[in-house]
């Protein structure tokens, strides 16, 4: 008999390491992008029951559309400044300009 040389989970990374919470490095701040790539591989299997190109992108953008939102957060859990801007809904008010164009 030979040894068996395969790995018992086939290989596969653990369900607790490709979270939405592991996405940014806690140290650095930086995205890890090999989650990235797996939250992504994940969910395009998920959503389309396949792994193509076009899944693959859809399911990219899908996952990235948090990294804004989650190096901000860990910017201020680190007391790092954070720039916001504020948009104004209507610009500056003038007499006789309708305010909206609906």
């Amino acid at each position: 008999m030979s040894k068996n040389t395969f790995l018992v989970n086939g290989g596969a990374m653990p369900a607790t390491t490709l979270t939405v919470r592991n996405l940014i490095d806690e140290e650095t701040g930086e995205v890890k992008v090999w989650v990235l790539k797996g939250l992504a591989r994940r969910e395009a299997m998920r959503t389309w029951g396949e792994i193509t190109p076009r899944s693959l992108r859809a399911a990219l953008r899908q996952v990235a559309d948090m990294v804004p939102e989650m190096q901000c957060a860990w910017r201020q859990r680190h007391g790092l400044p954070v720039a916001t801007t504020l948009v104004t809904p209507f610009g500056t008010a003038r007499d006789g300009v309708r305010r909206s164009a609906f």
